[in-house]
């Protein structure tokens, strides 16, 4: 939300309000589990590729309905100030959201590296998606390239504005207190101001939670880095978790209660209009929930301070043992020599 041209598309299809930001959240968590459920669901036919093709009618058909409204009345939308709507650059970035970002700058802030093989993979199914969406897949050709214009992106691209701290803030209050997990608004906020940074979330308007609550985002990378290298290394249990969410997660997004209540076909839901305005939503105490992923969060932060606190008695045990066991023999060397 960082990037002013594309919030104002985004603002101008009113699909970023309070109401409706949480199930935009789970359309395209959707699309991610479509087009990473198998090669078969990628490949032409596939649920992943029909859903590609589905997202990119449905830019088509937002950019259309913009340019026709500006066309009618310029003041709408500034096509000189912000370009074309969903341009080749547009396209660009929000395909590397889901790649360079991830693998750059994402996981890194969370103490998981990719392995090169594993990056050079995950490139190279972006960039058939990117193909599927109609974006430039050159840029994508090789990790090294789509490093570059991941890097050339955030320099060029990210500005935040008056509109960015709507969407940025409204994406927040759309996931707080909100099930399954049940996130505090300062969980959410210390969660996005470890990935983005003190600056650009200042920028975007984020509220600065206290240190509990970025102890408890300490306690889930540790989660996370424990759960990401330990079963890279052990393909058995690999293979059982990927099994696992690919099971799971299509069940909670598509859940009756919690969710979109079925698949959605990525229709223009959202039709721009010349009255549709994306304003800040207000702030509501939501129900404290007794569990969840803070508690989640805080026992895996107490497990790794008793880790290592064991660790470092252990270690301190076996120095003062070697350090004993040295003077004694300083002292059987003194007598011999004495």
């Amino acid at each position: 939300m960082a990037a002013a041209r594309v919030t104002e598309v985004l603002a101008r299809t009113g699909g970023f309000s309070t109401k409706s930001a949480r199930r935009r959240m789970f359309e395209t968590t959707q699309h991610i589990l479509q087009v990473t459920e198998s090669i078969e669901a990628i490949k032409p036919g596939g649920a992943g590729h029909i859903s590609s093709i589905k997202v990119r009618l449905l830019h088509a058909a937002v950019r259309r309905r913009i340019l026709a409204l500006a066309k009618e009345k310029p003041s709408y939308y500034s096509i000189e100030e912000y370009g074309i709507p969903i341009n080749d650059l547009d396209s660009i970035a929000t395909v590397g959201t889901f790649s360079t970002t991830l693998i750059w700058l994402s996981f890194p802030r969370q103490g998981i590296f990719l392995r090169s093989q594993e990056i050079t993979d995950y490139i190279a199914l972006w960039r058939l998606v990117a193909h599927y969406l109609g974006t430039p897949t050159t840029y994508f050709s090789s990790p090294t390239a789509a490093k570059k214009i991941m890097e050339s992106i955030l320099l060029t691209e990210i500005s935040p504005s008056p509109t960015s701290i709507i969407l940025a803030n409204n994406i927040i209050l759309s996931l707080q207190n909100q099930p399954p997990a049940y996130p505090s608004r300062s969980l959410l906020e210390a969660n996005a101001r470890w990935l983005n940074g003190t600056e650009l979330s200042n920028a975007l308007g984020l509220g600065n939670p206290s240190l509990y609550y970025w102890s408890l985002v300490a306690g889930q990378c540790i989660l996370y880095m424990t759960i990401s290298y330990v079963y890279r290394s052990i393909s058995y249990l690999d293979r059982k978790q990927i099994k696992f969410l690919r099971r799971v997660l299509p069940m909670v997004i598509h859940s009756p209660t919690i969710g979109l209540a079925t698949q959605t076909d990525f229709a223009l839901q959202y039709v721009p209009e010349f009255d549709t305005k994306t304003e800040l939503g207000e702030y509501v105490v939501g129900m404290k929930q007794k569990s969840g992923i803070e508690r989640r969060n805080l026992k895996a932060l107490i497990w790794a301070a008793a880790g290592v606190g064991i660790g470092g008695w252990l270690v301190w045990k076996g120095v003062r043992g070697v350090m004993r066991g040295l003077l004694a023999v300083g002292r059987g060397v003194v007598w011999l020599w004495g």
